[in-house]
């Protein structure tokens, strides 16, 4: 990746305040609790099921029926219920009484500073108000600690069911927008060398983002591998038209010619190009986060 997320497996990352005692939450990588910076272990995949479910929406009451949809999909036995009222038991003695039955469901307590989510949402948000006021080196130090958050995939450790999908999947989405942002404030600075690699394996795995495409051709250019830039657009042709079917857009297809005629705007300290966002992205939603209350 272009920045590394993983702080330390196993231990807890700090907040973005820069503390880590008391209770810590992650699910930004595998579902973690944390202790006075110790992990706490949570006990079966349902309960860590549970304790994701309600992560998703801190501080609010969560229904039976969307529980028992990320624990059992459409298919919950009859003990449901029961179930999940055990699976609660189990992990409260861990949560110094934050999970609480709230009809017609469970609501988890969360403060601000102990939910890796939250805390990733924040950083972002004031990245990209840097970066809107074209206070790049501020932005990049943001969008760095948000995704220094991430330790693997969002709740990697756990089956993707129904009821989980769509929100892991949003935060995915959020976590490679940071990345192409984070991309952005490097070119911005003329660190062009510093992302090529990290460009490369992100794209890898996320063959269709345009945007990444048109940094790692900027990159290159600026770098001075002209050659190099034009052969990664016919990478990004070829796979876009074998996972989506379609061309490059406009924004790329005029990156492409800009540096076939060696406009001289490609080599200015900052590029308006944004390029155009990925086909098959999924909605990006926001996790509320309101407080304790």
């Amino acid at each position: 990746m272009i920045d590394t997320y993983v702080p330390c497996r196993g231990s807890a990352p700090k907040t973005a305040c820069g503390g880590n005692m008391g209770l810590r939450f992650g699910i930004l990588g595998p579902v973690r609790l944390w202790r006075d910076g110790a992990v706490v272990p949570l006990g079966t995949t349902k309960q860590r099921l549970l304790l994701a479910r309600l992560l998703l929406e801190p501080n609010r009451a969560v229904s039976h029926d969307r529980l028992f949809n990320a624990l059992w999909e459409d298919s919950p036995p009859k003990s449901a219920l029961a179930n999940v009222r055990s699976y609660a038991n189990l992990l409260r003695k861990d949560l110094d009484h934050r999970l609480r039955a709230h009809p017609p469901g469970y609501q988890l307590a969360v403060e601000p500073g102990e939910l890796d989510v939250a805390d990733f949402n924040e950083l972002v948000r004031q990245g990209r108000g840097a970066m809107s006021g074209d206070r790049y080196e501020e932005a990049l130090g943001h969008l760095t600690a948000a995704l220094a958050l991430w330790r693997g995939a969002a709740a990697e450790d756990l089956p993707r069911t129904v009821g989980l999908a769509a929100q892991l999947d949003a935060l995915e989405e959020q976590r490679y927008l940071a990345i192409e942002e984070c991309a952005r404030a490097r070119l911005a600075l003329g660190r062009h060398s510093e992302i090529i690699g990290g460009l490369r394996e992100t794209l890898a795995l996320q063959p269709t983002r345009e945007r990444l495409w048109g940094h790692l051709m900027l990159a290159l250019y600026r770098t001075g591998d002209v050659a190099g830039a034009l052969t990664v657009y016919g990478e990004a042709r070829r796979a876009l038209d074998r996972e989506l079917g379609i061309e490059p857009g406009p924004e790329l297809a005029e990156l492409h010619q800009l540096m076939l005629n060696r406009d001289s705007r490609l080599s200015g300290p900052v590029l308006g190009w944004r390029g155009r966002r990925p086909r098959c992205h999924r909605r990006v939603v926001r996790l509320r986060f309101t407080g304790r209350r």
